[in-house]
């Protein structure tokens, strides 16, 4: 985690990038990822607004890039809850030449602080606004299936083939890291068998890559009105199936949620099943297993390799759970 900027330091790289904000007056830590440290930045001007500054390691620089890139490219196609790409430094001397990105400062809570405090009607209106946001960007198509820096790197022209590439390594390096060969030949095995309803998304769109509830902000009024007020952290955002996020965003926050899910396929302009209302569209439902096969790989894959074992075994559970395997009882 890079370490914070002084006040003194935030004043100097502003008045460089954005000096008609005027003298820094506070730094506080705004969010925190695996890459990146997140600060609010205050200005002596009450009327000048906040902004986010976000500080990478010299090693991440092409994430520093790509988030620049990827917040106008949203503010361009009228994703307006996302935060403005306000300025960008590729080397910022006064950070020991670390790159940094400043956007916009987005007001509310994240959703996931609020989660305990909302009803389940407070809950399917800030995912009816969720999915309106979601439909705005998977309307946006892409050229090809990939992932993007400033362009899609290594585009390709339909879903089966993008998919196959992206499972081939993430199943690749689960064998790399299981202590369980078995279970990678049946994943191996499961994805073959299946790989057909990949070719049922014919379309590449734009996905956000990361939609969960530690993701978005949301403000919550005296009324009882939810507001859904910020989409962030865009960094893994990439073209292909727009069942992807959705996939990632039942897994971290949705969890199945009748209410969420509700409010998320109406926003959606998606009708949800007559007969199990809490359910996904049929349409949808033989190729998203196998998406949440991929991202149940991601995360082992990503754990395993900064030595976070604990979840380990759960995720096992998970993938033996998605092939069809009964999980192993202690």
């Amino acid at each position: 985690m890079p370490e914070a900027p002084t006040v003194e330091q935030a004043r100097e790289l502003f008045a460089e990038l954005l000096p008609e904000y005027g003298p820094v007056r506070a730094v506080s830590r705004f969010a925190e990822g695996s890459v990146t440290g997140a600060y609010r930045i205050d200005f002596a001007d009450p009327d000048t607004a906040p902004a986010v500054l976000k500080i990478y390691e010299t090693d991440t620089r092409w994430c520093a890039e790509k988030e620049a890139h990827v917040l106008g490219f949203l503010t361009d196609h009228g994703i307006d809850i996302s935060p403005r790409a306000l300025a960008f430094s590729a080397s910022a001397d006064v950070l020991g030449g670390r790159p940094c990105v400043v956007s916009s400062f987005r007001p509310g809570e994240m959703l996931m602080a609020l989660d305990g405090e909302l009803t389940p009607a407070q809950h399917c209106e800030a995912y009816r606004q969720l999915g309106e946001v979601l439909k705005r960007l998977h309307a946006i198509p892409a050229d090809g299936y990939g992932y993007i820096h400033r362009e899609i790197r290594d585009p390709l022209p339909d879903n089966s083939t993008h998919m196959a590439r992206m499972l081939e390594r993430r199943i690749r390096e689960f064998r790399e890291r299981t202590d369980d060969p078995a279970l990678a030949d049946k994943i191996d095995a499961y994805v073959a068998e299946h790989a057909s309803a990949f070719a049922e998304c014919r379309q590449p769109v734009y996905c956000h890559g990361d939609v969960h509830e530690g993701n978005l902000l949301a403000e919550l009024a005296e009324d009882g009105t939810c507001s859904l007020t910020g989409l962030l952290d865009p960094l893994n955002m990439h073209a292909g199936d727009p069942l992807m996020d959705f996939v990632r965003l039942d897994a971290f926050s949705m969890k199945g949620d009748p209410a969420k899910l509700a409010g998320l396929l109406f926003g959606y302009g998606v009708s949800a099943p007559e007969d199990a209302p809490g359910e996904w569209p049929e349409a949808w439902r033989t190729r998203m297993p196998l998406y949440r096969i991929a991202l149940a790989l991601e995360i082992h894959n990503w754990f395993a390799i900064i030595g976070h074992t604990e979840p380990l075994p759960s995720l096992v559970d998970a993938l033996r759970e998605l092939v069809g395997e009964t999980a192993a009882v202690d």
